[in-house]
């Protein structure tokens, strides 16, 4: 049951996280301008549709799979919140 909560709680997260990349890809975010730069403006919309399309993804898993299986809603969410800030951090190299 707590295991079950936590993901929830992830999920959360990984939805807030969505939305703050989706929000802020006609704004300022961070020190970037993604008007400014259209390939991070991309990649903010792709990483934050991805986000959500593994949130439900970790919805089905939370309701249908086994605790076991909520694993890989943690490996794809942890992975794809890296990617981006690997890219993130990269970019004006």
């Amino acid at each position: 049951m707590v295991i079950k909560i936590l993901m929830a709680l992830f999920i959360l997260f990984l939805l807030a996280l969505s939305y703050n990349l989706w929000y802020h890809s006609d704004k300022k975010f961070l020190i970037y301008s993604p008007d400014e730069n259209t390939t991070l403006k991309s990649a903010m919309r792709i990483t934050s549709v991805i986000l959500v399309v593994i949130s439900v993804v970790g919805v089905i898993i939370l309701l249908v799979g086994g605790e076991k299986a909520n694993f890989i809603t943690l490996l794809l969410g942890s992975l794809t919140a890296a990617v981006f800030s690997i890219y993130l951090a990269n970019i004006n190299r």
